[in-house]
């Protein structure tokens, strides 16, 4: 190499080796981010990042209610303290906690349930209250007075006295799922009363199904009865058919029949008793009593000396006792078929008057 050769190569190489430094610089500069003017303070993104919760009180024991975020995201809850929804929300997301289920027989309001999300939402407030329970009137119809009051009571108080038939209700309304008795306090004088359906559970109605069933207090008869019908029996001589009734208890009485005698075509001078002895009209057992308001009826069976058994009603009106012939079934379905029948004998003069 010539000497001006190498002076040549030596002047190309200096800048080179001064510009290397200010090419590093830039490319430190550019690594550090430097430039921007904001210092590096731009804040992470926050998708997803805030709860949103609080808490309930009042909520009644065994008692649940269901909360609702922006219209969805339920949550079932059924004790008091703290709660939290599942979803959680962005920054700047608005949210709107309501109730979207109450529990039974309480209302339950939030507080401070909507806002926007800017940080973890923890004081949204649940307050739950019981709700009065509903009261419905007790009550039904009552039927067969004749005459006279019956006074009902519902749990043993607030007293009704009724003097007619037709529906009835008491004055005291009953909560909802409450229990109710009517009973008869007082029956009509001369009269039982009989309550159906009386007694259950108010559910979520006025109750009306009470039935109160009065008729007649008419015991079985005894002592001697005679026949309206006075029946020629020989030469100057007349009779009534005489039955002298002894009553075994409630539902059972024994017959003895006989004559009683007299000696004028009208039976009213009254002579000797013939027979009555020895229970030879039977026995008679009797297995239902009905009545309407002027007259008691007792179905039931008769057992004949004989041995013959066939089924009569007794029927007990005003002064008079029709003993009537039935059958099984039995012929008088209702105790006012009874009395249709009954006045027919009373007028035939075929029924029987105490002595």
């Amino acid at each position: 190499m010539t000497p001006t050769s190498a002076k040549f190569t030596r002047h190309h190489a200096r800048p080179a080796v001064r510009w290397a430094p200010l090419g590093l610089a830039a490319v430190l500069l550019a690594g550090c981010g430097g430039g921007d003017g904001d210092g590096g303070t731009t804040p992470p993104p926050t998708a997803g990042a805030f709860t949103v919760g609080g808490s309930v009180v009042g909520l009644g024991a065994g008692k649940a209610l269901t909360l609702q975020n922006n219209g969805g995201d339920d949550l079932a809850l059924s004790a008091n303290g703290g709660f939290v929804f599942a979803a959680r929300l962005d920054r700047g997301v608005a949210y709107a906690v309501t109730v979207r289920t109450q529990p039974g027989g309480q209302r339950c309001a939030v507080a401070q349930g909507t806002g926007t999300a800017t940080a973890n939402v923890g004081d949204v407030q649940v307050r739950c209250e019981n709700l009065a329970a509903a009261t419905f009137t007790v009550g039904g119809s009552v039927s067969g007075l004749a005459g006279g009051a019956v006074v009902l009571q519902n749990n043993g108080g607030d007293d009704l006295s009724l003097a007619s038939n037709g529906g009835f209700a008491f004055s005291t309304a009953v909560a909802t799922g409450s229990p109710y008795a009517v009973t008869v306090k007082t029956p009509p004088a001369g009269q039982n009363c009989a309550v159906r359906n009386g007694s259950g559970t108010v559910g979520s109605a006025h109750v009306g199904s009470v039935e109160v069933a009065c008729t007649t207090a008419v015991a079985l008869p005894q002592g001697d009865w005679k026949q309206e019908r006075c029946t020629p029996i020989g030469p100057g001589q007349w009779g009534r058919s005489l039955w002298r009734i002894v009553r075994q208890g409630e539902t059972r009485a024994t017959v003895s029949l006989g004559v009683a005698t007299y000696s004028d075509g009208n039976c009213t001078a009254a002579g000797a008793v013939i027979g009555g002895q020895g229970g030879d009209g039977g026995n008679f057992t009797f297995d239902r009593t009905g009545a309407t308001p002027t007259l008691a009826a007792f179905w039931g069976s008769w057992a004949q000396v004989t041995g013959l058994t066939s089924r009569t009603v007794w029927a007990r009106k005003g002064p008079y006792l029709c003993p009537l012939g039935d059958q099984n079934p039995s012929l008088f379905g209702s105790a006012a078929a009874v009395e249709a029948s009954a006045d027919i004998s009373i007028q035939n003069k075929a029924c029987y008057t105490q002595n």
